[in-house]
C-alpha cells in the first residue's frame, strides 16, 4: 500500500488503485497518523487535534467511528492499533513518500558534503520528485498542532533544493540550474545564498553583466527593507566576478566526464506483469526492512517457467529509486538452454567494469576480485539482481558486504546454504490471474470472445506463467488462429509440449535443463513417477515403482523435490505438475524399454493393492483375505495395527492415491492389478457412508478399466460401476448392468469371490434402479453367498449387501422382509462401530413402512 503526504493526501492499493478516504475529519485523522506514523498517540490528543475546544460530548464515540472506518479502508484492523499509550499506524519501510523523502534528503547532503556531488545531485533530484505540490498535505485544513511538522517538512524540501543546486553547479551544470535559481530568488528575494549561486550561474553563462546587476538590486534591497549590507559570502562572490576569479570557473568537461555514472542495468519491467499482489508486497517489505547493519538478501525460488525472473524484475523497478548509486543486473544462466552457467571470476570482472573499474586492472582471481568489489561497494546504495542463479556457490562469492547494498537472487532450488538469506517460493499462478494475463498479452477482445476456449488454454498450461506466454505468442503470430483450436490441440497430451514452443522459448527446453543435471538414479525415479500421472505420489507406491526400499525412495523425491521437479504435498507425499509429468513421459518413452515401464507399473500396482485390501482391513475389521491374482500371492492382510488409521482424512488420501495409480496407467498391468485395486477400494466407498461421493465417481464415470497388455483377450475389464452416480450422469442403466455382469462373469472366472460379491452387488443396485426388483432381489442374495464365500462376513460392504437387499424387498412390497434385511445390516455396522449416516438413512426407511 502507497500513502502519500507531500502535495494531496493519497492512499493507493499495492496495484496502484485510489482508495476513497471518506469525510473530512476522517482524513484529518488520517494525517495525523501518517504525519506520526510508527508513534503511539494519545486519545486525549487526537480529540484536542480534531475538535479542539468544542468537542462534543460523543467527541470520543465518533473517534472510534473514524477509526473503525480508516481500518475498513486500509482493508487491515492490524493498520492501527489501540494501545495503553494511544493509537499507532503501522507503515512497511517504503510505503510511505515522506519516510523515503527525509531518508533521500539526508543521504543527498550527506555525499554533498562528502564531494560526491554525482551521487548528492541523484539522491536530492529523487526526492524532490517525490512532492506532488508545494504543500504537505495540500488542500486540507490542519489543526495548528499538525502544522507546525507539515512546516517542518516544506523547509526540509527548500534545504533539499539548495542542496541540489549547489551540485549542479559543482558539476559544471550551470545552465540546467539557471531557471530554478531565478525562480527561488524571486520567491526569496533576500535569501544571500541563493543570490550568490545565481550570480555564479550567470557568470559561468557569459552574463558577466547580469551577474553583476543581481548583485547591486540584492545591496539596495537588503538596505531598504534591512538597513544592512550584504554579507560576506555575497560580497566575495562579486569581487570576484569584477576580476574575473579563475576560481569561478566551471569545471572542464574532462573532470565531469571522469565521474562515476551510477549503472542503471535492470531489464524492462513487463507491462502484462499480473497478479502475486501478495508476494510482491512480502518481497518488497523484505528487502527494504534492512537490519541496522545487515545487508539484505533476499532469494526467489521456483520450478522452471513460474515466472521468476518477471516476478524479480517488476520487484526490483519498484525499489530502484532506494539505490540512486545504481542497480546492476546479471542473468548466471543456471538454468538456460544450451548456455553454460557463468562462473563467478566472469560475473565479478561484469561488476566491477559496471561500478567504473577498469579492464586492465580487474583482477582474475576470485577472491581478490570479490575483494576488490567489496571496497567498490562499500557505503553505496546499490541494487543487484543476479537472475537464474544455479547453486549457492555460484552467488556466494559476489555478496557485497556493505549494510547500504541489497541484493535479490533467482533460482530454481532454495540457496539454503547462503546465510541471512530471506526466502520466498513461488507456485502456480492462480486460474484468474492467468487469465487476465492472457488478456492483457493478446488483447480483451479474443479472450471475450471465447472466455471457455480462454481458460481452457490457463488450465492446459498448468498456471506456468511461461507457458501462457507462449500460447499468447502463438495467437499473437497468427491472428487467424483460434483460441478454440488452440485448446483443442494443446488438450492432446502427446502434442502438448511441442505446442508450448515459439521462436527462441520452449516448456520442454525449460524442463530439459533440470532434467540434465540429474545423475542416473535421480532421472530414473523422474521417468517413472510420469507413468503415474503425477498428482498423488506416495513414498509406498514409488518405491515399488522404481523397485527400491522406502528410505532411499524417500531421498530420490526429496532431491526432485529440490530442484523443483516435485511438489511436496505432505511429509510422504508428492505431486508433479501436469506439464513435467507429460516430459517425464516422454523422457521414460525414449529411455525405458516397454517391459521396463510394464514392470515398474505392475509393481506400483501391486503395491497400491496392498494398500487397497489393507484399507479394507481397517475398515471391515474382521476381515482377512487370502488375495490372489496373476501369478502373484499378496497372502493375508490385517495391517489395521500396522500404521493405519481409521481417520476418514487419512483414508481419503490413501484412496485417491489407489485411484491416481488405476486410472493413469492403462494397459500396462495384464494380470488383473487394476480390477484388484477397484475391488480393494470399493470397501470404502459405501453408497452413504463416510467414504467420498466424487472418489466413487472416479471409478462410476468410467466403468471400464484397463487391464492388460493391447492385444491381450480380456485386455478390457468392466470395473464395477456405481449404478446411482451412473444413473444420474449418464442416464440409461443397460451399459451399467452389462459390465457389472461381465465384471461378476470374469471375477467367478478368476476364482475370486469378494470381487465377485462386489460386482453383484452393484449388478443388482443397478436392476433395482432399473425398476427390476425382482432381480435385484436375486443377483444381492449371489452377492452375500459370494461374501460368505470368501470369508467377508461381517464387513461393511456385506452390510451394504443386506441394506440393498432390503431396499428391493421394499420395492416388491415386502415390508417385513425388508426390516429384517435392515436390522441384520445395522447389526453388522453396531459391530464395527460404523453406525453414521446409514442407521438414519435405514431408521428413516424403517419408519416409513
Amino acid at each position: 500500500m502507497d500513502f502519500k503526504i507531500l502535495g494531496p493526501i493519497e492512499v493507493r492499493t499495492a496495484n496502484g488503485q485510489p482508495i476513497a478516504l471518506g469525510r473530512r475529519k476522517q482524513r484529518v485523522l488520517l494525517a495525523a497518523l501518517l504525519l506520526n506514523a510508527g508513534k503511539a498517540i494519545p486519545t486525549h490528543r487526537m480529540l484536542d487535534w480534531l475538535w479542539g475546544e468544542h468537542a462534543p460530548a460523543n467527541a470520543e464515540s465518533n473517534l472510534y467511528t473514524y477509526i473503525s472506518a480508516l481500518r475498513r479502508v486500509l482493508g487491515s484492523p492490524s493498520r492501527i492499533e489501540a494501545g495503553s499509550n494511544g493509537y499507532v499506524l503501522r507503515v512497511a519501510p517504503g510505503e510511505i513518500d515522506v519516510r523515503l523523502f527525509e531518508e533521500l534528503a539526508a543521504q543527498g547532503r550527506l555525499m554533498l558534503s562528502e564531494g560526491r556531488n554525482d551521487v548528492a545531485l541523484e539522491r536530492c533530484t529523487r526526492a524532490l520528485g517525490l512532492w506532488r505540490a508545494e504543500a504537505v498535505l495540500e488542500g486540507l485544513s490542519l489543526p495548528e498542532p499538525l502544522r507546525g511538522e507539515a512546516a517542518r517538512l516544506e523547509r526540509l524540501r527548500t534545504t533539499v533544493m539548495d542542496a541540489s543546486l549547489e551540485a549542479r553547479l559543482a558539476l559544471g551544470q550551470h545552465g540546467e540550474a539557471l531557471p530554478d535559481l531565478e525562480a527561488l530568488t524571486r520567491r526569496d528575494p533576500l535569501n544571500e545564498r541563493l543570490r550568490a549561486q545565481l550570480m555564479l550561474a550567470l557568470y559561468r553563462s557569459g552574463r558577466r553583466a547580469d551577474a553583476l546587476a543581481v548583485y547591486q538590486r540584492a545591496r539596495e534591497m537588503l538596505a531598504a527593507e534591512l538597513g544592512v549590507d550584504p554579507g560576506p559570502d555575497l560580497i566575495r562572490m562579486h569581487q570576484q566576478i569584477l576580476v574575473d576569479d579563475s576560481a569561478l570557473a566551471a569545471p572542464s568537461p574532462s573532470i565531469v566526464a571522469r565521474r562515476v555514472f551510477a549503472p542503471a542495468e535492470l531489464p524492462i519491467d513487463s507491462a502484462a506483469f499480473t497478479g502475486r499482489a501478495a508476494e510482491v508486497s512480502r518481497l518488497r517489505t523484505a528487502l527494504i526492512s534492512a537490519s541496522p547493519g545487515h545487508i539484505v538478501v533476499s532469494a526467489v525460488a521456483g520450478a522452471a517457467g513460474i515466472g521468476k525472473s518477471a516476478f524479480a524484475v517488476h520487484v526490483a523497478h519498484q525499489i530502484a529509486d532506494r539505490f540512486p548509486d545504481g542497480q546492476l543486473y546479471v542473468n548466471l544462466h543456471g538454468s538456460t538452454p544450451n548456455v553454460k552457467p557463468l562462473n563467478p571470476a566472469e560475473v565479478l570482472a561484469r561488476l566491477l567494469r559496471s561500478l567504473g573499474g577498469d579492464d586492465a586492472v580487474v583482477p582474475t582471481e576470485v577472491d581478490e576480485a570479490a575483494a576488490r568489489f567489496r571496497s567498490l561497494t562499500d557505503g553505496k546504495h546499490l541494487l543487484f539482481l543476479f537472475d537464474n542463479a544455479r547453486d549457492a556457490a555460484q552467488v556466494r562469492p559476489l555478496l557485497p558486504a556493505s549494510p547500504t547494498c541489497c541484493v535479490l537472487i533467482t533460482a530454481r532450488r532454495m540457496l539454503t546454504s547462503l546465510d541471512a538469506v530471506a526466502h520466498l517460493r513461488l507456485d502456480v499462478m492462480a486460474e484468474d490471474e492467468m487469465i487476465t494475463l492472457l488478456s492483457r498479452l493478446i488483447g480483451d477482445e479474443r479472450v471475450a470472445a471465447d472466455p471457455w476456449a480462454a481458460r481452457a488454454i490457463v488450465r492446459l498450461c498448468g498456471g506456468l506463467p511461461l507457458a501462457i506466454r507462449i500460447a499468447a505468442a502463438r495467437l499473437i503470430a497468427r491472428p487467424g488462429l483460434s483460441l478454440r483450436v488452440l485448446a483443442d490441440r494443446l488438450a492432446v497430451e502427446d502434442h502438448r509440449l511441442s505446442e508450448l514452443q515459439a521462436d527462441d522459448r520452449a516448456v520442454r527446453a525449460c524442463f530439459m535443463v533440470s532434467y540434465r543435471s540429474l545423475d542416473a538414479e535421480h532421472s530414473r525415479m523422474f521417468r517413472l513417477l510420469g507413468l503415474l500421472g503425477g498428482s498423488d505420489i506416495s513414498v509406498a507406491v514409488a518405491a515399488a515403482l522404481a523397485n527400491r526400499s522406502e528410505e532411499q525412495t524417500a531421498n530420490l523425491l526429496d532431491h526432485l523435490a529440490d530442484v523443483q521437479l516435485l511438489e511436496v504435498r505432505d511429509t510422504d507425499r508428492y505431486r508433479m505438475h501436469d506439464l513435467l509429468c507429460l516430459f517425464a513421459r516422454e523422457r521414460t518413452r525414449q529411455e525405458e524399454t516397454e517391459e521396463e515401464q510394464v514392470q515398474a507399473v505392475r509393481r506400483a500396482l501391486h503395491s497400491s493393492l496392498v494398500i487397497a485390501c489393507a484399507l479394507g482391513d481397517v475398515r471391515n475389521r474382521r476381515t482377512k483375505r487370502n488375495a490372489k491374482f496373476g501369478h502373484m500371492a499378496l497372502g493375508r492382510f490385517n495391517m489395521a495395527a500396522d500404521g493405519f488409521t481409521t481417520d476418514p482424512r487419512w483414508l481419503n488420501a490413501k484412496m485417491a492415491d489407489l485411484i491416481s495409480t488405476a486410472r493413469q496407467v492403462p494397459g500396462a498391468a495384464g494380470d488383473g492389478t487394476g480390477l484388484s485395486i477397484v475391488h480393494g477400494a470399493v470397501p470404502h466407498q459405501p453408497s452413504y457412508g463416510w467414504g467420498g461421493r466424487g472418489q466413487r465417481g472416479s471409478f462410476g464415470e468410467s466403468p471400464v478399466l484397463a487391464a492388460g497388455r493391447p492385444g491381450d483377450r480380456g485386455g478390457e475389464v468392466a470395473a464395477p460401476a456405481d449404478p446411482d452416480i451412473t444413473a444420474r450422469r449418464v442416464g440409461p442403466l443397460d451399459e451399467p448392468a452389462r459390465s457389472s455382469a461381465e465384471t461378476a462373469a470374469f471375477s467367478r472366472e478368476a476364482g475370486d469371490p469378494v470381487s465377485t460379491a462386489l460386482s453383484l452387488g452393484h449388478l443388482a443396485e443397478t436392476h433395482r434402479l432399473a425398476g427390476r426388483p425382482d432381480m435385484a432381489t436375486l443377483c444381492y442374495h449371489e452377492a452375500l453367498e459370494a461374501d460368505l464365500a470368501g470369508g467377508t462376513v461381517g464387513t461393511y460392504h456385506m452390510a451394504e449387501h443386506w441394506w440393498g437387499l432390503g431396499r428391493a424387498y421394499q420395492d416388491l412390497g415386502d415390508n417385513a422382509q425388508a426390516r429384517e434385511c435392515w436390522r441384520t445390516s445395522a447389526a453388522i455396522l453396531h459391530a464395527l462401530h460404523l453406525i453414521n449416516s446409514d442407521e438414519k438413512k435405514r431408521d428413516r426407511n424403517q419408519r416409513q413402512i
